[in-house]
């Protein structure tokens, strides 16, 4: 019986029955040392040897790899005619790629031996096809004309690194489980995911790099004062030029908005791009709201916009908080509004009858205090001696007469005054200071009730007259109308005198305050008594209510009063972009800006102007983030992104489930656009410059060129 010793690698050795276990061993180890790696020099000759076969084997592959790309074009063809071609007893034409196969062989190149060399292969072949593919599609994208093949070509053509990394991914992962036993199903599967993992880190990767070089120069500019304070004193230049062509005041701006402003134009000028002053414009609106904008706001460009929205509702219809992103910056942006709303006194706002009871209550005290002045007056002049003097009765009545004969309005004077002033004339009716005084409230009394402005007119010039009519007997104790002498006119001259300028005193006032309210019908409608109920919208926020209106109303108010209608105006704005929905975060910047518009005048009564700057933002930051400008496509049915919502739910259970990375990739590339987005607003401030398309990491078309063998390979992995 022999003795058997196997080696690591299957070799196996027999000794005789009895053999020393010492002669074994050494035995044993020289076979070992017999298969040890050769020497490096030895090695070095073996590769340089090698290097004619490499060359020729990758003259194979790129051979192959091109004859397989145009044969994915032409295949269709061959089969629909090889049925003919076997009817007639024809050779069956083979496909294109055994025949670059052949003519390899033909020119005697060599052929992969090994499972390696086969699978290296099957990278180089997709390389190949993936290069002539790029090419072919330069050719087109730069002779096409414009349209849908031109963008189609100039996707495909686009960058031609990332490309060749997913051809070789595919052609290595598709290669491997075909050694490895795997079916053509498997091998294309393979093949579409390892170009697809392949292409995408490959992008991933010159993004990386493309971020760590712009991270590099922020750090330079960061590791360099003097160049910071530089860059930030451009920006701050170049802001206020751009916002002084639109009318904005720079200066005026508050110190921290200016600070985040500088950073983020700074930033923007870095890249040597012009700046897009649509959109600095509208980030000074975001940044005085203290909200977030993105690219799209900003830009207003529809097709980002588009992309935005859509995005934000793929998002919140996925479970995924990762996802979520968007939709809570637009949550978090409408809160913020309405929280500076409630911070402009929406809060502390009162209803619309109970800010008007204060109103009314204000104003009810002016009245009251007025009207005791005015009586204070009245019977001040009552009291007064010479009320029972007479005045010159016929200096009044031609006075009169030729004040109304010059103006042609005799005839439209009232019957009742002109039967007054002729008994005056006769003698039949004196006229004392009393008389004068009453003759003048009736007098006033038809002219505010005569619609006629002749009889307004003729009441006028009596009223005049009157106020001229001297005191009997003044004249002759004062001839001329010199300056009086103390002691010279006798009392009941000085006190008539003192009466009537009494009643001329307390009608003055009166007179005042009725045209107080003719000018300010709020204080017209309380004197006359008016309920709380509408009192709001007819003399504050209605479109009945004038700006002139409002300004005299404001007059009329206590400063408790001004605050309680501060308050109440920013509350009926507020109410107006929620409906009146206090506890839910919803805004309609159309809603918001008609009642700002048709506020907008009556304002500047009770706001300064930084507060209505800072209302009228509000409303623009609204518009910029629900805005939908023509071209966007923003699924507002809300369909598709809910299937995709909760394909990507799918996908995340399938991916839990099946470890391939697939659900890291697609979360990361959702999360990257929404960061890029939301938080880059240089990206808006500079000028759009031509689109650079991004590239296909994989054509599913060259998984075919090689993963479909002319032979199957054995599971061992061998020929």
């Amino acid at each position: 019986m022999s003795i058997t010793a196997e080696l690591h690698d299957g070799t196996r050795l027999e000794f005789p029955d009895g053999t020393d276990p010492a002669v074994i061993q050494s035995t044993v180890q020289k076979v070992l040392k017999s298969k040890q790696e050769p020497p490096a020099a030895e090695r070095a000759g073996t590769a340089i040897r090698d290097i004619p076969r490499q060359v020729g084997l990758t003259a194979r592959y790129g051979l192959e790899g091109l004859g397989g790309l145009v044969g994915t074009f032409t295949e269709p063809a061959r089969l629909a005619i090889n049925p003919a071609l076997r009817a007639a007893g024809l050779p069956e034409a083979k496909p294109l790629q055994t025949g670059a196969t052949a003519l390899a062989d033909a020119v005697g190149l060599p052929s992969p031996q090994t499972a390696n060399e086969r699978v290296v292969g099957d990278a180089a072949r997709t390389v190949a096809s993936a290069g002539g593919l790029v090419g072919a599609a330069s050719k087109m994208a730069a002779n096409a004309a414009p349209g849908v093949m031109r963008e189609v070509a100039t996707r495909m053509a686009a960058r031609p690194g990332v490309q060749a990394a997913g051809a070789a991914g595919a052609g290595s992962a598709g290669g491997s489980v075909r050694e490895a036993g795997g079916d053509k199903w498997a091998q294309f599967v393979a093949a579409l995911g390892g170009g697809l993992t392949a292409g995408l880190t490959a992008g991933g990767a010159v993004s990386a790099g493309n971020a760590l070089s712009r991270g590099a120069r922020n750090l330079k500019n960061d590791l360099i004062p003097g160049q910071v304070q530089s860059e930030l004193v451009r920006a701050d230049q170049t802001i206020n030029l751009t916002l002084q062509r639109a009318g904005i005041d720079w200066s005026g701006v508050p110190e921290r908005v200016k600070q985040s402003m500088r950073a983020d134009v700074a930033e923007a000028l870095r890249t040597g791009q012009p700046l897009n002053a649509d959109a600095l414009r509208r980030l000074l609106v975001f940044r005085r709201t203290e909200t977030t904008p993105t690219v799209g706001q900003l830009t207003q460009d529809p097709g980002q916009i588009t992309r935005e929205m859509n995005l934000a509702k793929t998002g919140a219809n996925s479970t995924d908080p990762s996802l979520q992103r968007l939709p809570q910056i637009q949550n978090q942006n409408v809160q913020t509004l309405l929280r500076q709303l409630d911070e402009a006194g929406a809060a502390r706002g009162r209803t619309a009858p109970d800010a008007a009871r204060a109103g009314i209550e204000a104003l009810d005290s002016n009245i009251a205090r007025t009207q005791g002045e005015i009586g204070g007056l009245y019977n001040a002049a009552r009291d007064s001696q010479g009320r029972s003097l007479p005045l010159e009765g016929g200096t009044f009545t031609r006075r009169a007469n030729e004040l109304l004969d010059a103006d042609n309005v005799g005839s439209f004077l009232p019957v009742d005054i002109a039967k007054k002033m002729n008994a005056i004339a006769r003698g039949e009716y004196p006229l004392t200071v009393d008389v004068a005084e009453q003759l003048k409230t009736s007098i006033g009394r038809l002219q505010r009730n005569s619609a006629d402005g002749n009889a307004r007119r003729a009441l006028g010039l009596v009223r005049q007259a009157l106020d001229e009519a001297p005191l009997q007997n003044s004249q002759r104790v004062n001839p001329g109308n010199m300056p009086a002498v103390p002691g010279a006119v006798p009392p009941s001259v000085g006190a008539g005198e003192e009466s009537m300028r009494a009643f001329n005193a307390a009608r003055t006032a009166n007179r005042e305050f009725m045209q107080r309210l003719e000018r300010n019908p709020a204080l017209r409608a309380v004197h006359e008594g008016v309920e709380p109920d509408q009192f709001m919208q007819r003399f504050v926020v209605g479109r009945g209510a004038t700006a002139a209106d409002v300004r005299a109303l404001r007059t009329e108010l206590t400063p408790e009063a001004v605050g309680v209608f501060r308050d109440y105006v920013v509350r009926y704005l507020r109410d107006a972009a929620t409906n009146s929905t206090d506890d839910i975060a919803k805004f309609s910047n159309a809603a918001y800006r008609k009642a700002f518009t048709d506020l907008q005048e009556k304002l500047p009564a009770f706001f300064s102007r930084e507060e209505i700057q800072r209302l009228r933002d509000i409303g623009d930051a609204a518009k910029y983030m629900q805005a939908q400008p023509t071209g966007s496509a923003v699924n507002n049915s809300n369909s598709g992104a809910l299937l995709l919502g909760k394909s990507l739910d799918l996908l995340d259970a399938f991916a839990q489930k099946v470890p391939l990375g697939l659900k890291d990739t697609i979360s990361g590339s959702i999360q990257g656009m929404q960061q890029r987005q939301v938080m880059a607003p240089k990206n808006a401030l500079m000028l759009p410059q031509p689109a650079q398309p991004g590239a296909i990491p994989v054509n599913p078309l060259l998984a075919g060129t090689v993963l479909v063998p002319e032979q199957p390979r054995k599971k061992n992995g061998r020929n």
